[in-house]
């Protein structure tokens, strides 16, 4: 493959991860801009608190599939790139980035875990059904999606060891394993840094860091933060057309 076709395909995965679609769909339905109410995500968490549950089954398809998958697809079946190469998981990595600090939306964005999985869809199935098993194993038992999200996402080099070869696309789990690696730095880093916002006021920092990180939001309280999240320090965000 030509190194134009490369930059092309990294290029492509960015711009298609930065296609907010929560975002566009708020807009759509409800003519809300999601960022101003509850956590200020974009993604399907907030997107389902404030527009409709119904409303992010095509938002998680559109972001698993079209973000995640087709990137990979594409470099795979459409440029003939090696399954093998680490350059291949370059590619998701890219979706991810894109996603999560969208171009379009002045580098905020969501928490990239649709596309999280449609990147495992297409690249290790069972990685993906591993990941799944055990972050609704963690929140049926403890009602916490955001400690059993970033605890699958830490296991996910540990089950890259223990697959067979086979389960792999190309069949090379160490550069999967990087991969894994690449994608909980992705995540962690987005948590903490959570678009940008002023930390949460009355809280010390090290206690908002710790929120952000292991129930990802700045509070404690789950019901207070989807409700009203950041309203009074949204003022302090910039300005969106």
């Amino acid at each position: 493959m030509m190194p134009m076709e490369l930059v092309g395909l990294y290029a492509f995965s960015y711009l298609i991860g930065s296609i907010p679609t929560a975002y566009l769909v708020g807009r759509l339905v409800k003519h809300v801009d999601i960022r101003d109410y509850g956590s200020g995500n974009v993604g399907g968490s907030n997107l389902s608190h404030h527009v409709g549950k119904r409303w992010t089954v095509p938002q998680c398809i559109l972001d698993a599939v079209i973000k995640g998958s087709v990137p990979i697809w594409i470099g795979l079946y459409g440029l003939g790139l090696d399954p093998t190469a680490p350059l291949l998981v370059v590619v998701p990595l890219l979706a991810i980035l894109g996603h999560n600090w969208s171009i379009y939306l002045k580098f905020q964005g969501g928490r990239g875990i649709a596309v999280v999985f449609g990147t495992l869809l297409a690249l290790a199935p069972l990685l993906l059904a591993a990941f799944v098993m055990v972050a609704l194993g963690g929140w049926a038992i403890t009602r916490s999606a955001g400690v059993w999200v970033l605890i699958s996402l830490l296991l996910l080099p540990f089950w890259v060891m223990l697959m067979p070869s086979w389960a792999v696309v190309g069949g090379d789990r160490l550069v999967i394993g990087w991969f894994c690696g690449g994608l909980v730095g992705l995540i962690v880093l987005k948590r903490l840094l959570s678009n940008w916002t002023p930390l949460y006021k009355g809280l010390p920092r090290k206690k908002v860091l710790f929120n952000r990180l292991f129930r990802d939001r700045d509070i404690d309280d789950r019901t207070e933060w989807v409700e009203t999240g950041r309203i009074e320090t949204r003022s302090e965000r910039p300005t969106e057309s």
